[in-house]
């Protein structure tokens, strides 16, 4: 019988393999954690969902950081009903986390932007929003930077389309799959007085 671990009966290592995984997620493009699917309300309050990378968490504040472009459709939902629920899931360690919370568009955005190469950078230089229709099929950007990057210079011509999306996390819902019995539990987040505390329980599979 495979070997159960640490975390399988014991909220306190669950929230700790949470965190561990959500910083591998960020630090690691090789992570099952490093994309994730957003989940958004649109305009016509329909459900709506993409998959994006996981850029930043806090676990002093509980935060993660999404970027975008501010044309998107997705700031724009978000600007319209600031809820949402981010799905991780991982195939091999059969883990599923769904981390609902409250997003904050970040006007301070100019540190993780500088974080960026330049060939990064070039994904906010396009001349149409995301999601526009076009005639043909193009990569919305001009023939110059379909192949190479921008200077620095032209990059920040850019930076007025970057955004953070900032998700305040208000709980995680932990899933693990074993044989031997799944294991769920839930980790409701308090912001009483600016004052994080954590209330942990276990749910029925």
């Amino acid at each position: 019988m495979k070997e159960l671990p640490k975390f399988y009966n014991s909220l306190e290592e669950t929230r700790k393999e949470i965190f561990s995984l959500l910083f591998q997620g960020v630090k690691k493009r090789k992570s099952n954690f490093h994309n994730l699917v957003l989940n958004t309300v649109d305009l016509q309050n329909k459900p709506d969902a993409r998959t994006v990378v996981l850029r930043s968490f806090s676990q002093e504040d509980l935060t993660i950081g999404i970027h975008s472009d501010n044309r998107s459709e997705k700031v724009q939902h978000l600007k319209n009903n600031n809820s949402t629920c981010l799905v991780f899931y991982d195939d091999q360690k059969k883990i599923q986390l769904r981390i609902r919370g409250t997003t904050n568009l970040e006007k301070s955005k100019k540190e993780s932007w500088e974080k960026l190469t330049n060939w990064s950078k070039r994904c906010y230089l396009t001349s149409n929003r995301p999601g526009q229709v076009s005639e043909n099929p193009t990569s919305g950007f001009s023939n110059k930077f379909e192949s190479e990057a921008p200077s620095s210079e032209e990059s920040q011509k850019g930076f007025k389309n970057f955004t953070v999306i900032k998700v305040f996390i208000d709980e995680i819902e932990w899933l693990f799959l074993a044989s031997q019995g799944h294991r769920r539990a839930l980790f409701k987040i308090n912001r009483d007085n600016y004052k994080l505390s954590i209330d942990s329980k276990w749910l029925v599979p």
